[in-house]
């Protein structure tokens, strides 16, 4: 009798997580992304020494996804060490169905390498919504991060 009981209790037990697990996990952050959604102009947020820099992401020649610099800000060192065409995004890479790893050249990269430091750095970035990509560095949430990219208006170059 015992026995039949505790084998009721594990299977409702189990059925009440299951429900809990399905209802609980919003979909939406969940579905596939297209690494394609990238492409574009985008501006920086978040960050007050690259607030309002643009970058257009492309695909090149050999069709991996890159960002040139189509705007800088006035921050005196973006000015110094940054130049309209420059390259800031080196990689973009897909993680998961909605996760990428996206990797920007360091200000200033040179300067960097003459002392034997890192000239990129990696960020894990989730799309937030159709024109906003979050960024973090480390373990924390892309969508929950400070640092945006923000889509802008396609035609600047124009």
């Amino acid at each position: 009798m015992n026995t039949i009981k505790r084998s009721k209790t594990a299977i409702i037990s189990t059925i009440i997580l299951l429900a809990f697990l399905f209802t609980s996990c919003d979909g939406d952050d969940f579905k596939k992304v297209s690494i394609d959604k990238f492409e574009g102009n985008w501006e920086l947020q978040g960050r007050p020494m690259f607030d309002g820099v643009i970058i257009q992401i492309d695909k090149n020649k050999n069709g991996e996804l890159k960002g040139k610099i189509v705007s800088l800000n006035e921050n005196k060192f973006v000015q110094l060490f940054a130049e309209q065409e420059d390259t800031w995004i080196s990689e973009i890479s897909k993680i998961s169905n909605y996760e990428f790893k996206l990797t920007e050249k360091k200000i200033g990269g040179a300067l960097f390498s003459v002392y034997g430091l890192d000239t990129s750095k990696d960020f894990k970035v989730q799309f937030i919504d159709e024109n906003t990509i979050g960024l973090s560095a480390g373990s924390s949430d892309p969508k929950t991060s400070t640092v945006k990219y923000i889509r802008v208006r396609e035609d600047l170059n124009e």
